[in-house]
């Protein structure tokens, strides 16, 4: 992550993709007015790659499971055309396969849900205030 966005001279900018309508709320609201990020939002991997393609986006935050498809599957597509983004794969179920297959394939966090915002910084790499 650049310094600048540590210092708020810049703003970073993430994209959400979740389907569950009041998980998406929830993180909108604390990365918009918390931490001041640009936040954009996509409830499908479809939705979510092309907004990524028109991008530059700084992080991603991907459900595993989405109406259409996978989300480890979108989160691949992502890393492999940004490889330095920092990508979180966040999921309903504990599944030690799924975990190491996304470490393996780059993505920087995966997060169990329900989990919380210390868990949730700590993969972004950022503090609480």
């Amino acid at each position: 992550m650049a310094p600048e966005l540590l210092t708020g001279t810049l703003t970073m900018k993430v994209l959400i993709i979740e389907q569950e309508k009041t998980l998406l709320q929830s993180l909108r609201n604390y990365l918009e007015y918390q931490k001041k990020f640009e936040v954009f939002w996509a409830h499908s991997g479809r939705e979510g790659i092309s907004l990524w393609e028109r991008g530059p986006y700084d992080m991603v935050l991907c459900a595993e499971r989405l109406p259409d498809g996978n989300g480890l599957e979108t989160l691949k597509t992502m890393i492999e055309q940004k490889p330095g983004a920092v990508s979180i794969l966040m999921t309903a179920v504990h599944d030690e396969i799924l975990r190491k297959e996304a470490i393996q394939a780059g993505i920087r966090g995966y997060l169990e849900k329900p989990f919380n915002l210390q868990q949730l910084e700590e993969f972004m790499g950022i503090s609480l205030p």
